[in-house]
């Protein structure tokens, strides 16, 4: 990686010993490169590596050959971590030449601090890349938007990652760019489904379904593995076969990804097909061995199969695997760093602004059009009111279901059969007294007790710890033998208890907004390993609820 920085600080170092007017004949030669640097970047690359033969003169062919050159790494996939060469663009262009370039040496250079892991200062030159962009829309100010979208994913922020995907969509649309938009809109996918928001994530892969025809080989593939997951997920054997068959028919086998492949054949029962995939995949990864994907899919293959010696090597084998690779996610204020760099700007333009008085002329127009915008935006606001309002009104009377069903199910576990210890009759004799004085509130209409039982509701679930200590020791008498298998798998206490979230019918980002610990995304990870679910098998809320009725049907 180094060998590519220190070559061209090279050429830009001779470059500074040469005249220092600019050599015109070198600058066509660069704005050449450009023309398809984004279509040829190996070509570009190797075309800028042999212009230090030749030499550059002037400040502005270096920034030009610094800039394109850490495009040229950046698309050719070679992660640099060095902004030494970068910083001769940003600094040139910050001044001079067009908005496009001031775009791209900054985005670039976020680009490079991604690679390095520091988030805080990619998102910095992040802001400063959209500021000097103006509101132009193009491919470029999408790829600016998708980084920052990425960024936000990273520190589970969904609701600004999705804002920044929206305006790379839209870019992208404006642009007329059909690949880079399909992209987005299955980011977007990928989005409602972590959030188990199926219908919005079928939606996304309807829109990118239209584009088949038109976009890249990576895209149709992301496209048909997201359908055949949510199709997995719903229990649609028919329309997964259906979906799988088109796939297979529609990608050349040295593109499909037969891991997922083999996958979804052995959930449908094809064990033989499964086996096929799997071959593929050994014969187009030599390093097979080595991945603990490949053994996951394995195991369940083997299992499904009733060969449990082989199914036992294999999840041994993805265990170890598993095991030696690490998360490391640092939570950073990027929010923050974008807030205050957004105000400085802002200060700045309005420091050095001389456009008041033309602003004035044409403030009359702009009141016109201000007040007829305003007025839609009531009236959608109105709309989403009333459709936040209804869901509102659902939720409600499916809290109310679940509470009374709690209710029921503690009088019953406390007159049949009293739990022994003091403490854990305690819990439950204060949790029933609680739900008692809740329905008793909603039958009789009293507010006065209403409020008060409200108010000791919130009390309890604002002390999250003991929120989650009294929901375990309900779950523990009124479904023990969910609680058991929990801890047959392995699962501490705290897992536990955030399972039992799960079954009362939160979702995993209600959740992580609830506990608000940073391990929330490696506590589901290690739950999901201990009960056996692989990486794309049903989530974890849907199989935790189910899990939770099937024993309750079992043992009542």
């Amino acid at each position: 990686m180094k060998r590519y920085i220190i070559a061209a600080i090279t050429i830009l170092a001779f470059a500074a010993g040469m005249v220092s007017c600019t050599d015109r004949k070198v600058i066509r030669q660069l704005n050449d490169v450009g023309s398809y640097i984004n279509e040829h970047p190996d070509s570009a690359l190797s075309v800028l590596d042999s212009l230090s033969t030749t030499g550059m003169q002037g400040r502005e062919a270096n920034a030009k050959f610094a800039l394109l050159y850490s495009m040229a790494l950046d698309k050719s996939y070679i992660d640099v971590t060095d902004d030494s060469l970068i910083n001769i663009a940003v600094d040139w262009y910050r001044r001079h030449g067009t908005a496009d370039e001031r775009l791209k040496s900054y985005y670039y250079q976020g680009r490079i601090y991604q690679n390095a892991g520091d988030n805080e200062a990619a998102m910095e030159s992040f802001v400063r890349a959209e500021t000097a962009s103006g509101n132009e829309k193009n491919t470029a100010k999408g790829l600016l938007y998708n980084a920052m979208s990425v960024i936000y994913i990273q520190i589970f922020d969904f609701v600004n990652a999705e804002s920044y995907n929206a305006k790379a969509k839209e870019c992208y649309l404006h642009a007329g760019d059909a690949d880079k938009y399909a992209g987005a809109m299955l980011f977007s996918s990928d989005l409602h489904y972590a959030q188990d928001e199926y219908s919005e994530a079928i939606a996304c892969l309807d829109s990118v379904k239209t584009l088949l025809d038109s976009i890249s080989t990576t895209r149709k593939n992301a496209y048909y593995i997201q359908s055949m997951r949510i199709k997995k997920d719903q229990g649609d054997r028919a329309g997964l076969s259906d979906e799988l068959n088109r796939y297979l028919s529609s990608t050349g086998a040295e593109n499909i990804s037969w891991l997922d492949v083999a996958d979804y054949y052995t959930y449908l029962g094809e064990y033989e097909m499964s086996e096929s995939a799997l071959q593929q995949y050994r014969e187009l990864h030599t390093e097979y061995k080595d991945e603990p994907a490949y053994h996951i899919v394995a195991y369940t293959l083997n299992a499904s199969l009733g060969d449990y010696r082989a199914a036992l090597d294999d999840y041994i084998n993805y265990s170890l695997l598993s095991d030696s690779l690490s998360l490391v996610i640092a939570e950073q204020d990027t929010g923050f760093i974008q807030e205050r760099y957004e105000k400085e700007l802002q200060m700045e333009k309005e420091r050095n602004t001389r456009e008041f008085v033309t602003l004035v002329s044409v403030f009359s127009v702009i009141l016109l059009s201000g007040t007829a915008y305003i007025l839609r935006l009531r009236l959608r606001q109105s709309r989403r009111e009333k459709e936040a309002l209804a869901a509102e009104v659902s939720r409600y009377k499916e809290n109310y279901s679940r509470l009374k069903q709690e209710r029921d199910e503690l009088s019953e576990t406390l007159s049949s059969n009293p739990p022994v210890d003091r403490q854990c009759k305690t819990v439950l004799n204060d949790r029933l007294e609680l739900l008692n004085r809740f329905f008793a509130a909603a039958i009789s209409g009293n507010d006065e007790t209403d409020r008060i039982a409200s108010h000791e509701l919130d009390r309890l679930v604002e002390d999250r710890d003991q929120f989650l200590y009294t929901t375990r020791m309900t779950f523990a008498a009124a479904h023990p033998e969910f609680i058991s298998y929990l801890e047959s798998k392995g699962l501490t206490e705290n897992e536990i208890e955030y399972c039992c979230l799960y079954a009362i019918g939160l979702k995993g980002k209600e959740i992580g907004q609830y506990i608000k610990r940073a391990c929330h995304y490696n506590e589901s990870s290690d739950i999901r390993a201990k009960l056996g679910l692989g990486k794309h098998d049903t989530n974890l809320s849907n199989y935790l609820r189910d899990l939770l009725a099937n024993i309750s049907v079992k043992f009542s």
